[in-house]
């Protein structure tokens, strides 16, 4: 009887021990991505290219420096000169 108890509690440790590794191997973009984004730098993307680095967000453009560049004079915006 101490010997079938034994057995059924290395059973049941063996079967939590399954389930647990089979959790575990969700992939990596999986559990990085399914943390919300609500502000950050990870929050926000270029609105032309989806780009997050460069981000000019002044008066509402969100674009990247080159896509800045890019659409500058279709934007209306002058490059002055002193």
């Amino acid at each position: 009887s101490l010997c079938k108890r034994h057995l059924r509690m290395r059973v049941r440790l063996f079967l939590l021990s399954d389930t647990r590794a089979k959790r575990g191997k969700m992939g990596h973009q999986q559990l990085y991505w399914s943390h919300p984004r609500k502000f950050g730098q990870g929050s926000r993307s270029c609105r032309v290219c989806s780009n997050r680095h460069g981000l000019i967000r002044k008066y509402g453009l969100n674009m990247c420096r080159q896509c800045f560049r890019q659409y500058a004079k279709d934007i209306g915006f002058i490059k002055v000169r002193f």
